[in-house]
């Protein structure tokens, strides 16, 4: 098998969300049909847009390696009810069915621990049942930050990032969060990564120096009732971020390939 100079990333499919991904056909542990609502259908269809459509295009038939960065199932938080079930078992059976079929023809794949109270453990058991590469420092099948070199650059893909809180301030965020990244590194005398990859604030961005470069893959899930209240206004975007070195130099930054998705429209109701 050749060394993959590819690498496919996506993060906060928040499985389990009713207002996340979710599968077609499932059937809970409880003998229960768990269909698909209107959202988890327009999720779906940009969904398959987006892996069997878009991305068979990009990779071809080259190696690549997949880079998970967290919040793969919803859990149940903040006391929500907008969760299709609160069996931890059935939100990672639905994200196998989800993320299952990309896993086959990938090289290899990276998890990432996303938010604990979204998460709690479950993507260490999710990165065990479905293969995933093991943390040589811990030896669980889940990365709390994911140190990686492909094509020799070296790079980092962490979960987290602040929000920004306002649109204007995006770019800005992921500037400054990518310059402490190369800055923090500096300091102790570490490697300093060439590129860096991070998820959670559920928009998706990219911030490049020429030098190094940040990449922030947006949600698969539309917003909640909690996220009404703390971000009333924000628009989640799904995303997939593929980095390509195909055609670059060794230790050279990849190109970028996004695919990313409009925010759902609302409905608009007319009166006169």
């Amino acid at each position: 098998m050749k060394k993959p100079k590819l690498a496919v990333v996506i993060s906060d499919t928040h499985v389990g969300s009713t207002v996340g991904l979710w599968p077609e056909k499932y059937t809970s542990i409880e003998g229960v049909p768990l269909g698909q609502n209107a959202a988890q259908k327009w999720l779906w269809q940009r969904w398959i847009d987006a892996t069997k459509k878009w991305l068979p295009k990009v990779v071809g038939s080259d190696d690549y390696v997949i880079i998970l960065n967290g919040d793969l199932v919803e859990g149940v938080h903040h006391k929500t009810l907008q969760v299709m079930t609160p069996d931890p078992a059935d939100q990672s059976r639905a994200v196998k069915l989800v993320l299952g079929p990309l896993f086959e023809n990938a090289s290899k794949v990276f998890m990432t621990l996303g938010t604990e109270s979204h998460t709690r453990n479950d993507e260490l058991r999710i990165g065990y049942d479905l293969g995933a590469e093991k943390d040589p420092e811990t030896g669980h099948h889940a990365f709390s930050e994911l140190h990686l070199e492909i094509h020799g650059c070296y790079g980092v893909a962490r979960h987290h990032l602040g929000t920004a809180g306002s649109p204007y301030l995006e770019a800005g965020g992921i500037g400054r969060a990518m310059n402490t990244e190369i800055m923090e590194a500096a300091r102790c005398g570490a490697r300093i990564p060439r590129w860096m990859m991070r998820a959670h604030r559920h928009r998706h961005g990219i911030v490049t120096d020429g030098n190094s470069l940040m990449g922030v893959t947006g949600a698969w899930q539309l917003l909640t009732r909690y996220g009404h209240k703390v971000v009333p206004s924000a628009s989640p975007e799904p995303s997939i971020i593929v980095m390509d070195w195909r055609n670059c130099n060794r230790g050279e930054l990849p190109k970028i390939h996004e695919r990313v998705y409009e925010p759902k429209e609302k409905q608009i109701v007319t009166v006169s």
